[in-house]
């Protein structure tokens, strides 16, 4: 993927401390009530910063000397913390490929530098935004403190990703648009209350993050493409705002129309083949040049415009999180509303047929996205030059052992892209091929 900038959380992803923050909140409600703040003003304190500002409001008092209790508790906080196993070895491996590095944090500014300066990780950072440098109504879940970053960095939000242990980090990340990873098993350092959302990739972690960025740095596109000028340019338009152009490879199988020019044009790399060999022919170079190139993760996906890019994320996370070899985007377990009624058929009849020579029912054998990660494609033989290799790789990679799941996906359906794929006749003649491949 085309990652320019990485945008860590602080405390709970990075950094942990053996004063988790339900301490610090009893604390700082024992300071508010010394202070003289009613306890029925003091609240619950959900969530601490935000509510010190309600607090001063209805007591009225100055909210900064209530900022100031809050900072030495987190400052104490700090004072005893320690930084994560492989947090070093992950910024290290991220700066040697010329990945900018930010910090956003719900921390003070003098916390948040003790911190970095403690467990010597300061020099990696880019940027630095804390709760101090923004209004607070803009601090996280607001996508303003991610954007705020991303304007520093004139970086689009497809090109950066955001890493945290908490929903907050996760929301604050998707309302600026960018790519979310969340660290589930990080438990000093969370916040005293959770917020359940869900990220494009999710980690135990941070230690295993490290193997996630060099998969989704080595994800290889693989784009079979026979007479698709109408789609083409739109198509690889979107899947340049996430995947490096260097990766997306766009296999022009014996094109008569400017397919190659304009798949040339976009700056991709296009393989030709003289003459049409058709889908299997087609996705066999693309997964063979990828796998040359050192791809860790290869998706195929249509040239059509019948796939969203939001879906390709989608049906990586459980081969990049090391979950599946094979992850196959399943239109029948989403919305098939505008499925036509002639290729859900067909589908139903190859999915059967699939099903009993691969050992392993698939709902939607025939779709054309999906995600291998490199041990599994070079295991696969392919030998179908045409539609049958869609049965054909769910086949090779049930005998080989790949872990196969499904993801719900949305195809888009138009005029010109329900003319191609499969339908009845063709789902015929890939059984009977698939037949007479098994009885050779």
């Amino acid at each position: 993927m085309d990652i320019k900038l990485a945008i860590f959380d602080l405390d709970g992803t990075l950094v942990g401390s053996p004063i988790n923050f339900q301490e610090i909140k009893k604390r700082l409600r024992e300071r508010l009530i010394e202070y003289g703040i009613p306890e029925e003003i003091v609240g619950d304190l959900t969530p601490m910063y935000e509510s010190l500002f309600r607090i001063a409001d209805e007591a009225k008092v100055d909210v900064e000397e209530l900022k100031k209790m809050l900072e030495e508790l987190e400052v104490e906080r700090i004072r005893k913390s320690f930084i994560f196993d492989g947090v070093k070895e992950l910024l290290e491996f991220l700066r040697e490929r010329d990945i900018k590095l930010a910090i956003f944090t719900r921390n003070c500014r003098r916390a948040t530098e003790l911190a970095l300066s403690m467990h010597g990780i300061n020099s990696y950072f880019d940027a630095i935004i804390t709760r101090d440098d923004l209004p607070w109504k803009e601090i996280k879940p607001n996508g303003e403190h991610v954007k705020k970053i991303l304007e520093h960095f004139k970086t689009p939000p497809s090109k950066a990703i955001v890493i945290g242990d908490h929903g907050y980090d996760i929301i604050a990340g998707k309302r600026a648009g960018t790519l979310t990873m969340l660290i589930t098993s990080h438990e000093s350092g969370r916040m005293s209350f959770s917020v359940e959302e869900s990220a494009h990739f999710e980690i135990p972690t941070i230690k295993d993050a490290l193997l996630v960025f060099k998969r989704l740095l080595k994800t290889f596109v693989v784009v079979p493409a026979y007479n698709e000028e109408i789609t083409i340019g739109k198509v690889l338009d979107e899947l340049l705002a996430y995947f490096n152009a260097e990766h997306i490879v766009v296999i022009n199988d014996g094109s008569r129309d400017n397919t190659k020019r304009i798949a040339k044009e976009k700056g991709v790399h296009v393989l030709t083949h003289l003459i049409n060999r058709g889908l299997g022919g087609a996705l066999g170079t693309g997964i063979s040049y990828a796998l040359k190139k050192g791809a860790e993760i290869i998706i195929t996906f249509d040239a059509d415009g019948q796939h969203l890019v939001s879906d390709a994320l989608k049906v990586m996370k459980p081969v990049v999180e090391g979950k599946a070899d094979l992850a196959i985007g399943s239109r029948l377990m989403g919305d098939i509303s505008e499925m036509p009624f002639v290729k859900r058929l067909g589908n139903f009849i190859l999915d059967a047929i699939t099903a009993v020579f691969a050992r392993k029912y698939v709902s939607d054998s025939q779709s054309g996205l999906r995600c291998l990660n490199k041990e599994c494609a070079s295991k696969i033989k392919i030998t179908c030059d045409r539609y049958a290799v869609s049965s054909e790789i769910i086949i090779e990679a049930s005998k080989n052992g790949c872990r196969i799941v499904e993801v719900p996906i949305k195809a888009v359906y138009t005029s010109y892209s329900k003319k191609k794929g499969t339908n009845v006749m063709e789902g015929i003649k890939i059984a009977v091929q698939l037949l007479l491949d098994k009885l050779r």
